[in-house]
């Protein structure tokens, strides 16, 4: 796998884009990446919209850190809602997760109740089990479902867990959970947050690559020629390693004494950080005769 190690620059540069456009553009890209995890997941445009706007009157509340209280006013004129729906809008914190969190909560009781119940499982085994419907009587996913998140629909429960890949769907059309992956049902609830954050960092350090034409990048991206198919387990596997080596390594030289000042110093406090990810994309067969630019070596 050959692969272009340069910096990721953009042409706003050399355009002289204002902020604002600047801003617009990072946010179109951002939404291009959601999109489609929205459109998969059942997500409306409307509670999109709603999202973003709640998002937005609080962020516009919090620049005002010299009022005790928010005026509603000029959170309305920074954003454009109306200051009715301002003052609502603030009365509670955003609560995005609401609905996802109470689907990973019942499908956690889905599975403590697959590994559990008796009538599930033998011993801790679960027992491989029928989708089921609302017509079906015995042991099935469905009446599981029933049993342990009443309240919401059993299909919405199966296709998380499907989806989540906490179960094998057998040759028979049966579902065989997976043990091995409950604990992660908890990590990843507590990971949230964090996922979050991640996404906050790359979206602002991509704007100020964006908006500072004389900073040096934070961007930099490594990436493939086309590659076969069947090479990507292997490819998969060195890149985990050579991530897990590289931010260990990094994590350490962060983390040394080095700048550690105990406090003694009253300059105020920083978190930096290095974060990667490494993503796949299905190339269109006609485009064999593309070829990746990469960087030439000049000559001495």
């Amino acid at each position: 796998m050959r692969s272009d190690r340069k910096p990721t620059h953009s042409n706003s540069r050399l355009r002289g884009d204002s902020p604002k456009a600047t801003a617009l553009r990072v946010a179109r890209a951002a939404f291009e990446g959601l999109a489609p995890l929205f459109v998969e997941h059942g997500i409306t445009s409307p509670e999109v919209e709603a999202l973003l706007r709640t998002v937005l009157v609080h962020a516009a509340a919090k620049t005002q850190n010299d009022l005790q209280r928010p005026n509603v006013s000029r959170v309305s004129v920074k954003t454009g809602v109306d200051r009715h729906l301002v003052a609502a809008l603030l009365k509670d914190p955003p609560n995005a997760e609401r609905g996802a969190t109470l689907r990973r909560d019942a499908v956690s009781r889905v599975i403590d109740g697959w590994l559990s119940d008796p009538q599930y499982s033998d011993k801790g085994a679960p027992h491989d089990l029928d989708i089921g419907d609302p017509g079906s009587k015995g042991r099935t996913v469905w009446s599981l479902a029933q049993r342990y998140a009443p309240g919401v629909w059993p299909r919405l429960i199966v296709d998380e867990l499907i989806r989540v890949d906490y179960v094998d769907t057998l040759p028979n059309g049966q579902l065989r959970c997976k043990p091995a992956r409950g604990p992660k049902l908890a990590s990843r609830r507590s990971n949230r947050d964090g996922s979050g954050q991640l996404m906050r960092d790359a979206v602002q350090a991509l704007f100020r690559d964006e908006i500072r034409p004389d900073a040096k990048p934070s961007w930099c991206t490594a990436r493939s020629l086309e590659i076969d198919e069947q090479d990507l387990p292997l490819i998969r596997k060195m890149m985990r390693e050579r991530l897990s080596t590289m931010f260990a390594w990094i994590t350490d030289e962060l983390n040394s004494t080095r700048w550690q000042h105990n406090g003694a110093s009253a300059n105020a406090r920083v978190r930096v950080g290095v974060s990667g990810f490494t993503f796949e994309e299905i190339l269109p067969r006609d485009s064999a005769n593309e070829q990746v630019d990469r960087p030439r070596r000049s000559k001495p």
